[in-house]
């Protein structure tokens, strides 16, 4: 039988996406393999001491040291040689927690905040240790939101993937008169990491479907961590390239069946 004209409008949709998030899952398992090939390299820093004076290269336990030993304060300026630029110490997330002033809060969760053990229900999280769940924290957002509301509009401009904490949501796409549900993420699923990655909009509305709890990983965000962290952005990008190829695989059976 043939298909209707929204039918066929919708099959030529899911195609379109699922030939994007092939390319964006090729990308993403490149970018992987070359994290990992990087993990070998030791990031360099150089500190702007009180005297005015440069000291440097170091490397990050050194940096780290010289924070304990109250030699780089929240204000100094450390210049990151894989980015090439000079920022103040306090915003650097592997660093904060070494300073005498928050040593004693940095780990304490707020209400409703996300902690470390949360973190183990997801898999590619599994094997990490707590401190290793503790440094991703600091580099994410909590983000509520109640039944029906929207997490991210299809359009929006993106910026961020997002981890599913607690409870559920739901992406859908609207074709004329009908509404199709792409997928639904649960507790220990993410989304948005492709247009994290592409800067690009969003190609679809997520709600949620129950009172949901999210951790916000923005690209500038993400982007730190490869840098600062390495070893632990090299497997999140390899889990995100496998949630893509999963997807794609999906939407080619939903498009030829």
């Amino acid at each position: 039988m043939f298909e209707s004209a929204g039918g066929l409008a919708h099959s030529k949709t899911l195609r379109d996406v699922g030939k994007g998030r092939f390319q964006v899952a090729r990308r993403l398992l490149l970018l992987s393999v070359m994290q990992t090939e990087c993990l070998q390299e030791v990031e360099s820093y150089k500190v702007w001491a009180v005297d005015n004076m440069v000291y440097g290269p170091i490397e990050l336990q050194t940096l780290i040291e010289w924070v304990q030993e109250g030699r780089v304060t929240l204000q100094t300026w450390v210049h990151t040689a894989s980015r090439n630029c000079w920022v103040r110490a306090k915003d650097f997330p592997s660093l904060r927690e070494h300073f005498p002033d928050a040593a004693d809060t940095v780990y304490l969760p707020r209400h409703g905040a996300i902690t470390a053990e949360e973190l183990r229900r997801f898999p590619v999280f599994a094997r990490l240790s707590v401190r290793d769940l503790q440094q991703f924290l600091r580099f994410g957002q909590l983000k509520q939101a109640g039944v029906r509301d929207y997490v991210v509009e299809k359009g929006a401009p993106c910026d961020a993937a997002y981890f599913v904490v607690s409870g559920e949501v739901r992406a859908r796409l609207i074709v004329g008169h009908e509404e199709a549900t792409l997928a639904r993420v649960s507790e220990g699923g993410f989304f948005g990491e492709i247009g994290m990655l592409m800067q690009s909009t969003r190609t679809a509305d997520v709600v949620a479907e129950s009172e949901t709890r999210l951790l916000r990983v923005t690209a500038q965000a993400f982007q730190s961590m490869i840098a600062e962290i390495p070893q632990l952005a090299a497997p999140l990008l390899y889990a995100m390239a496998q949630s893509m190829a999963h997807r794609v695989a999906g939407d080619d059976e939903k498009v030829w069946k």
